[in-house]
């Protein structure tokens, strides 16, 4: 199929996150596997862990509404397509924010940039989730917003990229359109290291949710 073509080197993580304990959205983060080591059940499991902490110790999860949950973190090898989602184990992380929710479509993105230019080598990470706290008077997001979102990613990158087989937080390109020409599939995809997580305004964005099955 278009698109899905295995990826050399790549890992992909799927973070789940419940509402009002309902799976209601997913973040999808790219790494390249430096040394084509092994994924193991038990290195998901570790990491799952590791992960749903970063949520707490970011300060997110105190900006993040009671009713919403980072449910699972789940890792897949890309190199064949046949080969599973591996679910790290534990019981959801709840949000601890008390106060109102935003609007459910409200996000916060933060930018995943690569040092290239062209969209294919630029990616966003959109947080979602928020409480009234994470809104200042002028109606955008609150600098500890934006900090919180950007530690929450770049906590997950550094915690992967350490150990003897680092995993490299990286943005997937399967697709090119040459100037004048039309889009053409990668073949091999493309992962391209990411060099800056930050937000490049505090402004509101909003994330359209899309029935996916499986979520």
């Amino acid at each position: 199929m278009a698109g899905n073509l295995p990826v050399p080197l790549g890992i992909e993580m799927k973070l789940t996150w419940t509402l009002s304990g309902t799976p209601a959205a997913i973040n999808i983060l790219h790494f390249r596997n430096t040394n084509a080591a092994a994924l193991s059940q038990a290195f998901v499991d570790v990491t799952s862990t590791s992960v749903k902490g970063l949520f707490t110790s970011s300060g997110l999860a105190a900006l993040v509404w009671s009713n919403v949950g980072l449910q699972t973190m789940a890792m897949r090898d890309m190199t064949a397509n046949s080969n599973p989602w591996l679910v790290g184990a534990g019981p959801a992380t709840p949000g601890t924010g008390t106060e109102n929710p935003l609007p459910a479509a409200t996000a916060l993105v933060v930018s995943l940039a690569t040092g290239l230019r062209g969209r294919s080598y630029n990616g966003r990470y959109y947080s979602w989730g928020w409480t009234e706290l994470a809104n200042d008077a002028a109606g955008g997001a609150t600098a500890g917003a934006s900090t919180a979102a950007v530690s929450f990613v770049t906590g997950i990158q550094n915690l992967l990229n350490g150990g003897a087989n680092p995993f490299v937080l990286a943005v997937l390109s399967r697709f090119t359109t040459p100037p004048g020409g039309t889009a053409a599939e990668r073949n091999p995809p493309v992962l391209t290291a990411v060099t800056s997580v930050h937000t490049k305004d505090q402004r509101w964005d909003v994330q359209r949710r899309r029935a996916v099955p499986g979520i």
